[in-house]
């Protein structure tokens, strides 16, 4: 009985509305994925343009690392970079999801929508983790205030 439940549910058909929607959607995570690529090479540009500035302020906040200025910048580079990677990834999945499930809507392919459906997935999934981490950051940092 499983086993014919999961069939007729793969072989589930849109209507004309389900279609609309879904490639609305898939317009829309498009145009969001690109926006964020933009805001990640930006970030980057802004990085590397004020790098100098951003290692003055980390020395200030670090008065005991006077001497290792070297160390502070490179602490910088590697969390910028760690951070644009994690941004990165999850910008390429919303975009792969928008390309594969467009292109699996318009030549009929089940393996293409079932990449792009996969890839949502991923996005879900790595954005809700790192969703839960900013969550548990805010509340020990604010365990901290009191």
């Amino acid at each position: 009985m499983e086993n014919n439940q999961q069939d007729s549910f793969l072989q589930m058909h849109l209507d004309y509305d389900g279609g609309n929607i879904l490639r609305e959607t898939v317009r829309w995570s498009r145009f969001l994925s690109i926006v964020g690529i933009i805001a990640l090479a930006l970030c980057l540009l802004v990085f590397a343009l004020a790098g100098s500035a951003i290692l003055a302020a980390f020395s200030r906040l670090a008065p005991g690392l006077e001497g290792m200025e070297n160390l502070g910048g490179a602490i910088i580079i590697v969390a910028v970079l760690i951070g644009v990677s994690i941004a990165g990834f999850i910008v390429y999945m919303l975009y792969r999801f928008s390309v594969l499930t467009r292109k699996g809507i318009e030549h009929q392919d089940q393996t293409l929508f079932a990449e792009g459906m996969k890839c949502l997935k991923i996005y879900f999934l790595a954005s809700g983790i790192l969703a839960v981490l900013s969550l548990l950051s805010n509340l020990l940092s604010l365990t901290k205030l009191f």
